[in-house]
């Protein structure tokens, strides 16, 4: 893992303010996100789901529910290939998403008893999946891992689980009441919608199987890529990442300075280049802090700029006026 070559200008944030970027980040690859979990999860919408509703029979609790049960219990095997992605993307160049999905299917067994029996009901899966998927552990050690990075969330992760999931039901039943409303009259024997929840019909269960399915399709990205985002805050608070950064940029400055000595006399006021972690997008405002006295100007906090204090720090101790002495103390 180059930390040099990562997209994201990383640094120690909080819960949720790691989450707001893993929202950002979800935005920027939504398309190859989506398209990954639609080549995981429709085999088994179609088999399951859809192949339930198609044998259903007239029964207190038909084949369908069953198999829409399945698929939902089934949703950390969809996620695991979108991980993988994002690691790839961060730090290198983005896979295919053929080859992901490919890859996703062969090792779709991998971890499947942990992530759909002990740990399927947790409600900090999205954190789970990283420490899995890219470190490897074994039991003790993911034990561990999971309470050193879960330390300190406050919770945040499982609202986000709960809001994803919510999320997820309005959509579904947004767009079930759209439909009923455009739908003509003369279509619909029943007067209510509750009416024809409850009646049943194959057609009713097939569209909201498929509104069901576009929803939740449209919320795994932004819930896979905020779990994801968690992960590497919490791996830069824990390893200082953020600190490694500003020292290589000290160490790559003052090789250019010994490679051209002369460049400090034509150019002194000039910056030190940026590494590629700091040229590449910031997903995510660092926020600042306004002075009381109007007349001095907004300056950012000294965390959430690592490496300009540390520039500030270095160009203030070359500019510090020496000491005057009085000859009377001497």
């Amino acid at each position: 893992m180059n930390m040099d070559t990562m997209k994201v200008a990383i640094r120690p944030m909080s819960t949720p303010q790691a989450l707001d970027l893993g929202m950002v980040m979800a935005r920027q690859w939504f398309i190859p996100l989506w398209q990954i979990w639609l080549g995981m999860a429709l085999p088994i919408y179609l088999v399951f789901y859809l192949g339930g509703l198609w044998l259903d029979i007239n029964s207190a609790f038909s084949i369908g529910a069953y198999g829409g049960l399945v698929f939902w219990w089934f949703k950390p095997l969809y996620e695991k290939p979108m991980v993988l992605w994002l690691g790839q993307a961060l730090f290198a160049d983005a896979p295919r998403v053929k080859t992901s999905i490919l890859s996703g299917w062969r090792q779709i067994l991998t971890h499947a008893p942990t992530l759909l029996i002990s740990k399927r009901l947790s409600l900090q899966r999205q954190l789970l999946l990283p420490i899995l998927l890219l470190e490897q552990p074994d039991n003790k050690q993911f034990k561990a891992r999971t309470q050193i990075l879960s330390r300190g969330q406050g919770g945040g992760l499982g609202w986000h689980t709960t809001v994803m999931l919510h999320i997820e039901m309005i959509l579904g039943i947004a767009t079930l009441v759209l439909i009923w409303q455009l739908m003509p009259t003369q279509f619909v024997k029943t007067e209510t919608l509750f009416t024809l929840i409850e009646q049943g019909p194959l057609w009713a269960e097939l569209g909201w199987a498929l509104i069901y399915f576009l929803a939740a399709s449209i919320v795994a990205p932004f819930f896979i890529a905020g779990g994801f985002a968690v992960y590497l805050t919490k791996r830069c608070l824990l390893e200082g990442w953020d600190i490694e950064l500003v020292f290589k940029q000290l160490r790559h400055r003052y090789e250019r300075d010994q490679a051209d000595p002369l460049r400090q006399l034509t150019a002194p006021n000039q910056p030190p280049a940026a590494s590629q972690a700091t040229v590449a997008p910031v997903l995510s405002k660092a926020a600042t802090k306004v002075s009381d006295n109007p007349s001095q100007p907004i300056t950012s906090t000294a965390h959430d700029s690592p490496v300009s204090a540390s520039q500030n720090m270095v160009s203030g101790s070359e500019n510090t006026p020496m000491p005057k002495v009085n000859e009377e103390q001497l």
